[in-house]
């Protein structure tokens, strides 16, 4: 199995000692697995389906910053820290399993199995990717950023090869990720669809080749953070550590 995140850098036993220390959850779509705030020292090992990372913004809304799939272990850094969960991760589409386990139970394999400057490896990729996202997407028009928000949320080959691309994601998930509003996606999805770039059905997407979406959004920007229809404060994202 193809594993992403902290998983990809594990051997398969490694990965499997993770796995057989915790105790099998499986949530149903939409279905939080933890929250932003909360206090809680486990960490959600997740073997099979993807999830939605958010984070609440000041102004009350929810904002999608990033998807993830197998191979994730969540909620790593407040186990860590000690400190409340930085985001609130949810089963995507279908539904998703996880492992549970305790966080001294997992200090303790880590230590055990050396893997330590491993998971430090993970957190520090997550961060640079994050000081990386939010250089490349401040230079960027709304257009330009709604392409490439678009690509990066369905995933690690998002933005690779020339096939179709399903992106299981809302018109509203993408303007709060984006950070533009609801009125303004459709209207750019309406223009995508009658150009044949994308095709659209309920809570999902077909990308119909990256590089042509690229190209379909980079004639024009669409709007920059100062017009109407934008959410002040909110034109660069930020990719957070899974909790």
């Amino acid at each position: 199995m193809s594993r992403q995140g902290f998983g990809g850098l594990l051997k398969d036993d490694q990965w499997d000692a993770l796995v057989r220390s915790g105790s099998v959850r499986v949530h149903r779509a939409s279905e939080p697995i933890m929250g932003q705030g909360e206090r809680d020292d486990t960490v959600h090992v997740l073997q099979g389906g993807d999830v939605k990372i958010s984070v609440l913004l000041r102004d009350g809304t929810e904002a999608l910053m990033a998807m993830r799939g197998p191979g994730e272990v969540l909620g790593e850094m407040s186990v860590l820290s000690g400190l409340p969960r930085t985001a609130t991760v949810r089963a995507a589409r279908g539904s998703c399993t996880t492992y549970v386990i305790a966080g001294d139970r997992f200090r303790t394999l880590v230590r055990n199995m050396v893997l330590e400057r491993l998971l430090w490896e993970h957190i520090v990729r997550r961060q640079q990717e994050s000081e990386s996202l939010r250089t490349e997407m401040a230079k960027l028009t709304s257009r330009e950023r709604l392409a490439e928000t678009m690509l990066r949320l369905a995933g690690p080959s998002g933005g690779a090869g020339r096939g179709p691309i399903e992106l299981h994601l809302t018109q509203r998930e993408l303007g709060e990720a984006v950070g533009r509003s609801l009125s303004w996606v459709q209207g750019e999805l309406r223009r995508l669809r009658e150009d044949g770039v994308v095709s659209t059905d309920r809570g999902s997407l077909v990308i119909h080749g990256a590089e042509r979406l690229r190209r379909a959004l980079s004639d024009g920007d669409g709007g920059v953070s100062t017009e109407s229809g934008t959410h002040p404060g909110r034109t660069s994202l930020r990719m957070h550590s899974s909790g």
